[in-house]
């Protein structure tokens, strides 16, 4: 309880942050969450996101505007959460996470400006928005990271590396062929056995003592056309741009040696290859993070949403409908 009242202190000092105009819902607020005022404008962001991507919120792609609005309120409790806890925390952004939050603004206001402009969300808002996506990951690394209250060990992090992430070169090819009409369609079946036949070739070579720049040389000069390299290549699991099962496919093979591999209407020859020692620094390094979350994202997200549980909220019904209207003419 005394640790619920710290918080809702710290709300209320925060107020001035959020309200433009005392504590009480004003008329160009959107909310009252615990006496901090959400304007229109970010109101406006949060419902749009949730318009556009219903199912990342939880809801059906028919989802209701009341159930939109519910979801765009938690949206923004968990704004006001975020941003209260890092100042009861006292935790401040890094010059790097602020240039990081600066850059991720500049980069969706290049792309989406006409967009934001005519829905009528300012670049003042959306540098808001990013510098909360950057307390919040702040968050997130005070909690899990090194000393962390919840800090995870580097050997459970370095276990997840290893298990979701892979290395090794490859030369693909499709299993389609252009018709007379000029369409795409797939090989016939003695089309495909020459093309296994050709790449079961391959991997004897390889068994053989070849090296894998011979390989693709070789296959280069037979097929002009392809795009080939014996570039090492580096995948985590459940990434889109390979097929359903290639990864486990990989994982499979014992490093050094390797194997056609055969999958919806694609076929590959792979040599499974651990990176070097400054390699494998490096790529340990790049997306250390991303494991991180990826064992305790979700975690996270519960703390986040128990934080703005705790919130009141009161609702200006008139401006959140303003809102809906403006989405439903241009989102």
């Amino acid at each position: 309880m005394k640790k619920f009242k710290a918080f809702v202190a710290v709300l209320l000092c925060l107020a001035a942050v959020f309200c433009t105009a005392g504590c009480a819902a004003n008329k160009k607020s959107a909310l009252n969450i615990s006496g901090a005022q959400i304007d229109y404008e970010t109101f406006l962001y949060y419902y749009d996101r949730v318009h556009a991507f219903p199912e990342k919120y939880g809801l059906a792609s028919d989802a209701t505007d009341g159930q939109m609005i519910d979801a765009a309120i938690e949206q923004c409790c968990e704004y006001v959460a975020v941003n209260t806890k890092i100042v009861e925390l006292g935790l401040t952004l890094s010059p790097s996470e602020t240039r990081s939050a600066s850059n991720n603004l500049e980069d969706l206001w290049h792309v989406f400006s006409g967009y934001y402009e005519k829905l009528g969300v300012s670049k003042q808002t959306l540098m808001k928005i990013q510098t909360a996506d950057t307390s919040r990951n702040r968050l997130f690394y005070y909690i899990y990271d090194e000393g962390g209250e919840k800090a995870v060990n580097e050997d459970d992090i370095k276990k997840y590396y290893n298990e979701n992430y892979i290395s090794f070169r490859a030369i693909t090819d499709y299993l389609t062929t252009t018709d007379a009409n000029g369409n795409t369609v797939v090989m016939t079946a003695d089309q495909k056995a020459e093309m296994n036949k050709e790449f079961t070739e391959l991997s004897t070579r390889l068994r053989n003592g070849q090296t894998m720049n011979e390989i693709v040389e070789l296959y280069s000069k037979k097929h002009p056309d392809s795009t080939v390299s014996d570039q090492l290549q580096f995948i985590k699991k459940g990434t889109d741009s390979y097929p359903d099962g290639f990864f486990e496919n990989v994982q499979k093979l014992s490093v050094g040696s390797n194997a056609v591999i055969i999958t919806n209407n694609y076929i590959f020859l792979i040599v499974r290859e651990n990176p070097s020692e400054d390699e494998a620094k490096q790529y340990y390094e790049r997306y250390r993070d991303d494991c991180l979350k990826s064992l305790r994202g979700e975690e996270f997200d519960k703390i986040v949403e128990g934080y703005a549980a705790e919130l009141s909220v009161e609702r200006n019904d008139r401006v959140i409908n303003r809102a809906v209207r403006e989405v439903d003419k241009n989102g």
